[in-house]
């Protein structure tokens, strides 16, 4: 049962994906930084590299855009060629390694013709191909790439047998074509109207790209509604729900010509009601936030971020079973490769993920186990590889994204921590505080201070810790008053004069680095 649920507010679009009314996929397009992804530039080769075969490449930006070698058309080896992600690759790392130096390809100041692949993410600029893709409803055109091919979610041999016959009959001459799942079953009548306005749309983009003067914007890919609808609202889905009455009409008309017998399943949501808060789905995205991810059993996940990888560790929890130690671990581990499957979607988890599962004695257990967790990333529209499970019950994974994903794209790092998910504790600022205090005294006249420290401080040289601040004032002959602020964070120190409440010294109310 799968469902697409989405919300349209002036600054913000969010469309999610269900499946069994759980959120499975969250994609958020904000105005202020809109997605870039599948749109075709016109771009100037500013500086060519040949140390990391790679260009980077003026498309109209502040950043330029950054093109491999791998991601020229035209290159040896690039003949044979598989989608990625939506983008075209050569199918072995074997042809890759034989493609020309990218310096024998590129010069400064050229122009070429490229499609943006990844998102400007941070300070670097977007990550851009030479392999231009044409979407369709259900096939996608490559005009820069002799090659046919058929979606990998197709299980049918049968079904793929057919398709490629199609596609070889439709097929322009000297182009490539890759069926999209939404293909299944289509007629080749169906499929040669979709190859007929996509060979339409490129020469459009050709001619625009021969009559502009610079580098610049030649084609849009669609909103992130209607590309979503293309690309993902196929005939299993049991519905759409959309909140906005303007873009409800623009998804009618759009399937009028792609997918006429969808629009039954469209509806518009028009309740007083938040569409995803009756969806439950707010819910669901402020778990997906969280670091613990609790499990149906009572086990739970904890899922941790570091620079070189993703770290999920499984833990039974609250789970014991009912009988033996095995057949707990292997239900606890069963359940949370479903649970992993879902966050590595719903989080868009990318790069190295590490899953360290409770280890298991039994051999056919562990093997079962990979078998589960590969069935249940069968769902995953990104690729992703799997390792055998180790002798420790760890199974490495990669996964590939193109989008920030959910942490980053919600959040920022904790200007207090750093991202570290740690603070001093008040024991070691309690102690810092008598320190510093100790050492202002040492180089300051002032008879009575004013301490302004966070509560749980406050507190502590209230108690446990006056003697230590009573045996200063009285070595040095001063006066301290501790006073309480409610809103200082527990790194925030402030010390007054007590006649003038002003600061001793420029910049004394400072932050303990953590």
């Amino acid at each position: 049962m799968k469902e697409l649920v989405i919300n349209v507010e002036s600054h913000e679009t969010r469309i999610a994906l269900l499946e069994e009314k759980r959120l499975a996929e969250l994609s958020i397009e904000r105005q202020e930084n809109p997605s870039l992804v599948g749109n075709i530039y016109k771009g100037r080769v500013d500086n060519v590299i040949p140390g990391m075969q790679a260009a980077f490449i003026d498309i109209g930006f502040e950043k330029n855009g950054f093109l491999y070698v791998s991601d020229i058309a035209g290159a040896e080896g690039t003949g044979d060629v598989e989608l990625e992600d939506g983008v075209p690759r050569a199918k072995t790392r074997a042809k890759r390694a034989r493609q020309q130096p990218i310096e024998t390809m590129l010069k400064k100041n050229q122009y070429v013709m490229v499609q943006v692949t990844k998102d400007r993410l941070g300070n670097k600029g977007a990550r851009i191909t030479n392999f231009i893709t044409i979407p369709g409803r259900y096939v996608v055109l490559m005009p820069t790439v002799d090659s046919l091919g058929v979606s990998r979610k197709i299980d049918s041999d049968q079904e793929r047998d057919r398709l490629k016959r199609i596609l070889h009959q439709v097929r322009p001459k000297g182009t490539g074509l890759i069926s999209r799942t939404a293909c299944e079953g289509q007629s080749k009548g169906d499929i040669q109207n979709d190859v007929r306005y996509l060979l339409r749309v490129w020469e459009k983009v050709k001619s625009k790209f021969e009559s502009m003067k610079g580098p610049g914007l030649i084609r849009e890919d669609l909103g992130p509604i209607l590309r979503a609808v293309r690309d993902q609202f196929t005939s299993d889905f049991t519905h759409l729900t959309i909140d906005n009455e303007e873009e409800y009409e623009r998804i009618l008309s759009f399937l009028d010509v792609y997918a006429p017998q969808m629009k039954r399943i469209v509806r518009l949501h028009q309740a007083k009601v938040p569409l995803f808060e009756k969806a439950g789905i707010e819910a669901e995205i402020e778990k997906a936030l969280r670091r613990k991810v609790l499990l149906k059993s009572g086990g739970y996940l904890i899922i941790d971020h570091t620079e070189a990888l993703i770290a999920i560790d499984v833990n039974t929890g609250k789970f014991t079973g009912r009988k033996q130690l095995e057949d707990t671990v292997f239900q606890t581990n069963i359940e949370a490769a479903d649970e992993i499957a879902r966050q590595m979607r719903l989080r868009d988890l990318g790069g190295i993920i590490v899953a360290d599962f409770i280890d298991m004695e039994v051999e056919a257990n562990r093997r079962k186990l990979i078998r589960h967790l590969l069935d249940a990333l069968k769902k995953d529209r990104a690729k992703t590889t799997v390792s055998e499970i180790t002798e420790l019950g760890m199974i490495e994974m990669t996964r590939k994204r193109v989008k920030h994903n959910l942490i980053k794209a919600l959040s920022q790092p904790c200007p207090y921590c750093e991202g570290s998910g740690m603070v001093r504790s008040i024991t070691t600022v309690t102690f810092d505080v008598l320190r510093r205090i100790q050492s202002l005294f040492c180089h300051s006249k002032e008879a009575h201070l004013i301490l302004q420290v966070h509560p749980d401080v406050a507190r502590r040289l209230a108690g446990e810790n006056q003697p230590q601040l009573e045996a200063i004032a009285r070595d040095f002959q001063r006066e301290i008053s501790v006073e309480s602020v409610s809103d200082f964070h527990i790194h925030d120190v402030k010390i007054l004069r007590a006649r003038t409440r002003k600061e001793v010294t420029p910049g004394a109310h400072e932050r303990n680095p953590a």
